[in-house]
């Protein structure tokens, strides 16, 4: 698992890499995101780090930070240059160079989090986008098998079950085992009370693409129900899909 710092480290060159895009490759469509420009994908980060600073500095007890962060990044000009979402990203991972343990409110609980928490959810966000922006662009996957394990094990412990409780379909029990040159580098697990399971191994980085939904491949069902996974993967685009915020 990463420290703190790597975790953070991760999140601010995903938002370098994202960010620095030249103007034709910003044109490029984001086949991991029907209907996304990489601009698009760049106008997420910066747009969504908006509402991530307004909780990220609100107290674990204000559920309003939420509503008003996004209602915050709403207000944000279109187009706006890629400059100014980077610094918008940037923000708000400035305020996570703090006290690990210091609570604060996390939308992925619904309440109660920490900073800690924020930089795990920051880095492997933003690391899945940049994995998206790679994709669209033919660059090669820079996520290290570590980085890909501890994004992994932030999904399976903390987006996936959000996503759960967002729209309260629980598709059941999941163990993946994430593989580099034949030896397992580490087991990530959705926990469930549903009887249904399913066992899962692959490439790290093609795993953590999979546990978001996107196209990946060289990931097999070695035991269990399949049907799970397929659910499993359905279930952040039927929570919410955020438009292209052009």
């Amino acid at each position: 698992m990463l420290q703190h710092s790597e975790r953070l480290a991760t999140a601010r060159a995903a938002v370098e890499y994202i960010t620095s895009r030249t103007d034709d490759e910003q044109q490029h469509p984001v086949p991991n995101c029907p209907g996304w420009t990489v601009y698009n994908a760049a106008a997420h980060v910066g747009r969504v780090s908006i509402a991530w600073e307004e909780m990220i500095t609100s107290p674990p007890d204000d559920p309003e930070s939420r509503t008003r962060g996004y209602a915050e990044s709403e207000q944000r000009p279109a187009g706006a240059p890629m400059a100014d979402l980077a610094t918008w990203a940037n923000s708000a991972l400035s305020h996570l160079d703090d006290d690990v343990n210091r609570p604060c409110y996390f939308s992925m609980t619904g309440g109660e989090g920490t900073v800690g928490l924020w930089a795990w959810h920051a880095a492997s966000e933003l690391g899945v986008h940049r994995l998206d922006v790679e994709a669209a662009l033919g660059h090669p996957h820079s996520l290290s098998p570590a980085a890909a394990l501890d994004a992994a094990t932030y999904t399976s412990q903390y987006f996936l079950p959000a996503m759960r409780r967002v729209t309260g379909i629980d598709p059941g029990r999941v163990i993946t085992r994430l593989i580099d040159n034949g030896e397992t580098v580490g087991v990530a697990t959705i926990e469930s009370e549903a009887l249904e399971s399913v066992t899962l191994e692959g490439p790290p980085t093609q795993v953590l693409l999979a546990l978001w939904g996107r196209p990946h491949h060289g990931v097999e069902v070695v035991d269990g129900d399949r049907q799970v996974w397929e659910n499993w993967q359905a279930l952040p685009g039927q929570a919410f899909q955020f438009g292209t915020w052009d």
